[in-house]
C-alpha cells in the first residue's frame, strides 16, 4: 500500500488520538471512518502517481510535436530560399541567351533569322550542336549557358525534394498532434478521477471530524451534568448544616462554574471548526486563476516583464506565432509580449534560423552571460530547448527561485527551471 502524504498522515494521527480520548460508543464509528480514509488516501496516491506518468508521456509527445513543427518551418524556409535562387538563375539564363543571339546576329549577314535559329532548339544538346556546327559562337558562351542550365536543373531537383520532404513532415506533424491530443484526453480523464478521489477523501475527513465534534460535545454535556448533580448534592448537605450565607456563596460558585463550563465548550467547538477549515484548505489543490479582461500596469524593466508574464497565467497555448493578451500565446509570443509591455523591445522569433539579429537566442548568445546550467540563470533570463542552439523549439523566461514561466501545451504556467532538462540547450539575459 502506498504511503499517505505527511499532511494526510498528520490528520489521521490526530483523529486516531481523539478516538482514545472519546467514549467507546463513538470509537467504533471513528475506526470505520479511519479505515476508509486510509483506503481512499492510498488509492488517491496511486492515482496521482499514474497521472504523473501520463503527464510525462504527454509532455514528451508535445515536445516531439514542437520539434517537428520547427523542422517543418525550416523546410518551408528552405523552399522559399530555393525558389528565390531559381528565379535568379532564370534571369541569368535569359541574359546569356540574349548575348548569344546578339553575337550570332553579328556573325551572320545572310539574312537568316538568328533568333529563330537559336530558340528553335528544344534541348541543351540541340542548342550546343547548332552553335558548334555553325562555328559562330565562342566556346565560353556555350559553357556559360550550359552552367546556368545545370544549376537551374539542380535547383529544380532540390525544390522538388524539399516539397516532398515538406509533405512528409506535414503528415508526421498531423499524426503527432493527433497522438498528443489523445494523450491529453487521457490525462484530463485521469485528472478528473484524481479530483473525484480527493473530494471523496475530503468528505471522509469532514465526516470523521464532525463525529469527533459531536462526541466532544456529548462528553462535555455529561461531565457538566455530573458536576451539576454533585454540586446540587453538596449544596443540599451544606444547606442542612449551615446558614443562609453559606447557601448564597455556594450559589455564586455554582453560577461561576456553569459559566466557565459553557465557555470551555464553546472554545472547544470553535477550535475544532477552525481545525476542520484549515484541513480542508490545506488538502485542496491550488489552481491558477484566469487573468482578468484587462492587464494591470506594472511599469517598466525586467521585474515588470516578469509581472506581465505572470498576469497571463492560465491563458491558452496556441502554436504558430500568436500573442494575444488574455486569450492565447505561443512560447515566444509570451516572452516577446511581456518584454514589450515593460517597454523593452526584443526580437519576435526565438529561432536562430531567423538570423542572429532577428532572434531571441541570437541576442542572448551575443549579450554575454550565456549558460548551459539552469542553476546559473537569473530572473529575466530566457531559456531555450531543442537539439542545439541552432535548432531550438521552445523558449521560456526564468523568474527566479528555481522557477520559470512559459506557454506550453497546458497554457501559460509556472514550473521548475529543470522542465524537460534533457533537451535544455542554454539560456541567458536578452537585455
Amino acid at each position: 500500500m502506498n504511503k499517505m502524504r505527511p499532511s494526510q498522515a498528520a490528520v489521521c494521527a490526530g483523529l486516531s488520538l481523539a478516538l482514545v480520548l472519546s467514549p467507546l460508543s463513538s470509537g467504533v464509528a471513528y475506526a470505520v471512518t479511519n479505515s476508509a480514509i486510509e483506503s481512499t488516501s492510498a488509492e488517491l496516491e496511486e492515482a496521482r502517481a499514474h497521472l504523473d506518468e501520463l503527464s510525462a508521456q504527454r509532455n514528451a509527445k508535445f515536445d516531439e510535436l514542437e520539434n517537428q513543427q520547427a523542422d517543418l518551418t525550416e523546410t518551408r524556409e528552405q523552399i522559399t530560399s530555393t525558389e528565390e535562387q531559381i528565379e535568379v538563375k532564370e534571369g541569368e539564363l535569359t541574359e546569356a541567351r540574349a548575348v548569344l543571339a546578339e553575337n550570332m546576329a553579328e556573325n551572320y549577314k545572310n539574312g537568316m533569322n538568328f533568333l529563330s535559329f537559336l530558340f528553335g532548339s528544344n534541348s541543351l544538346d540541340d542548342l550546343v550542336s547548332r552553335v558548334y556546327y555553325a562555328d559562330k559562337v565562342a566556346e565560353h558562351q556555350s559553357d556559360a549557358i550550359s552552367t546556368v542550365l545545370s544549376i537551374q536543373e539542380e535547383l529544380d531537383t532540390q525544390h522538388a525534394n524539399l516539397e516532398a520532404q515538406q509533405a512528409k513532415q506535414e503528415e508526421l506533424v498531423a499524426q503527432t498532434r493527433e497522438t498528443a491530443s489523445q494523450l491529453q484526453a487521457v490525462v484530463d480523464e485521469q485528472e478528473s478521477y484524481v479530483n473525484g478521489l480527493d473530494a471523496q477523501l475530503q468528505a471522509q475527513i469532514e465526516e470523521q471530524m464532525e463525529l469527533e465534534r459531536q462526541a466532544a460535545e456529548e462528553q462535555a454535556r455529561k461531565e457538566a451534568e455530573e458536576r451539576a448533580a454533585q454540586e446540587a448534592e453538596q449544596r443540599e448537605q451544606e444547606a442542612q448544616q449551615g446558614g443562609g450565607q453559606q447557601t448564597q456563596t455556594q450559589n455564586q460558585t455554582q453560577q461561576t462554574q456553569t459559566q466557565n463550563q459553557t465557555q470551555q465548550t464553546q472554545t472547544q467547538t470553535q477550535t475544532q471548526t477552525q481545525t476542520q477549515t484549515q484541513t480542508q484548505q490545506q488538502s485542496k489543490p491550488q489552481q491558477q486563476s484566469k487573468p482578468s479582461s484587462s492587464v494591470p500596469n506594472y511599469g517598466s524593466g525586467i521585474s515588470a516583464a516578469i509581472s506581465y508574464a505572470k498576469s497571463q497565467l492560465g491563458v491558452s497555448y496556441s502554436w504558430a506565432g500568436l500573442a494575444i493578451a488574455n486569450q492565447e500565446f505561443d512560447c515566444s509570443g509570451l516572452v516577446w509580449w511581456s518584454y514589450a509591455q515593460a517597454g523593452i523591445s526584443i526580437p519576435r522569433g526565438q529561432r536562430l534560423s531567423n538570423g542572429a539579429g532577428n532572434s531571441m537566442i541570437g541576442w542572448c548568445l551575443s549579450n554575454g552571460g550565456w549558460t548551459t546550467s539552469q542553476a546559473n540563470l537569473k530572473a529575466g533570463d530566457l531559456m531555450f530547448w531543442g537539439s542545439s542552439t541552432s535548432s531550438t523549439g521552445h523558449v521560456g523566461m526564468c523568474i527566479g527561485g528555481g522557477q520559470m514561466i512559459h506557454s506550453n501545451w497546458g497554457g501559460v504556467e509556472i514550473c521548475s527551471v529543470y522542465y524537460n532538462a534533457g533537451s535544455f540547450v542554454g539560456g541567458g539575459p536578452i537585455v
